[in-house]
């Protein structure tokens, strides 16, 4: 466990926040990104973005090229019950399940050539499926940038070595409060001394195999019963040898929920506050590229726009269906420039868009 005084929640008013989103150490995955890089890969990234930009100013949808990033969820199933969380609050309406090595397998000889970055989580945790570092391992032989996000409940001696040997570029590993109390607020039926415990063997297991990967993101969501341990945090995760500290805003559905675990502190909101309700701040302004640059691919095969469809409402198509030939119809598909089309003309007609902040800058 690490040993830190208990923070005192008098000090709230007295820290200061302004610079909070912190580099522990010089963020080198940037780097590694840079090794991912191919022509081709290149060539269908630009393709990508000037299909976005053109359509965005014609309103008009163009599509070339293929998604550059593509987010694959190992499983929907996860051992915490996050309360805000549609897997641990049991509001997920899609079937439970585990992506199979084939289909993965599959989707990546489809697009390995053109794909730079593949972000190996969605809902539920990446570890409980058991063939996640084989995932991992195919897409590395595949020279192709990859991450996760994990609750870091299970690093055993053995997993924390297949982690680092598979060469998983970077790794979120989600540490909500310095002291179990907090920590447990909302990650329900979580343990910080395992999470704390797996950390150390992860570290420990780069340091013996001298590797630098995976760089360690820990990522902190800023609650009201967690926002004045902030001072505190950062020496936490320079302590547990992170290479960069992530605060992340909450995202909530209803007043209710608002009023019980947004922060006071501004910064840390996502939302503007009223007895009568909440109003999104910075609502997503213009024209979003995610239909672009970035698609889902659920643990069963079926694709999404974008990763605040948890629940699937907007399906575009099944890369497990055998009339089609493969994920490259479905990217083009009339049903998937119907859902770009209506993001171009309005936006705020999708509902999985209201609840959202992001534009171009999600990408920037």
């Amino acid at each position: 466990m690490v040993n830190l005084p208990k923070p005192n929640p008098k000090k709230l008013k007295k820290t200061r926040f302004r610079n909070w989103h912190i580099e522990i150490s010089r963020d080198v995955s940037f780097l590694q990104l840079l090794k991912c890089l191919t022509f081709q890969r290149l060539w269908n990234a630009g393709q990508v973005c000037v299909s976005f930009v053109i359509s965005a100013i014609s309103k008009k949808t163009i599509v070339w090229g293929v998604p550059p990033i593509l987010t694959v969820e190992p499983t929907n199933i996860c051992n915490l019950r996050c309360p805000l969380c549609v897997t641990g609050n049991g509001t997920m309406r899609r079937p439970l399940g585990h992506l199979d090595f084939p289909t993965f397998q599959h989707l990546i000889d489809e697009l390995a050539n053109k794909i730079i970055y593949i972000i190996l989580y969605h809902q539920g945790e990446p570890y409980i499926n058991k063939h996640f570092l084989e995932f991992v391992r195919y897409a590395k032989q595949q020279r192709l940038y990859v991450t996760t996000s994990t609750n870091a409940h299970y690093f055993d001696r053995k997993t924390a070595e297949e982690t680092v040997n598979s060469r998983l570029d970077t790794i979120i590993v989600s540490i909500d409060g310095i002291t179990q109390e907090s920590y447990e607020e909302y990650r329900k039926g979580g343990s910080l001394e395992k999470v704390i415990r797996g950390l150390r063997i992860l570290t420990e297991a780069k340091k013996e195999i001298n590797s630098k990967t995976p760089y360690i993101y820990i990522q902190f969501i800023v609650m009201k019963h967690n926002e004045y341990e902030l001072s505190e945090l950062k020496k936490m995760a320079k302590e547990l040898g992170a290479d960069r500290l992530l605060l992340k805003t909450l995202q909530v559905k209803t007043v209710e929920e608002a009023q019980v675990w947004l922060p006071e502190n501004q910064r840390f909101r996502r939302y503007h506050l009223s007895q009568n309700g909440f109003t999104i701040k910075h609502h997503g302004k213009g024209k979003c590229p995610q239909p672009w640059l970035n698609t889902v691919i659920n643990w069963d095969g079926t694709v999404v726009p974008c990763c605040f469809d948890k629940n699937g409402y907007y399906t575009i198509g099944d890369i497990n269906d055998p009339t089609i030939a493969g994920f490259s119809e479905i990217w083009c598909s009339e049903k998937y420039t119907e859902f770009r089309q209506t993001m171009l003309m309005d936006r705020q007609s999708i509902n999985i868009c209201r609840n959202c902040n992001q534009g171009i800058g999600l990408f920037i």
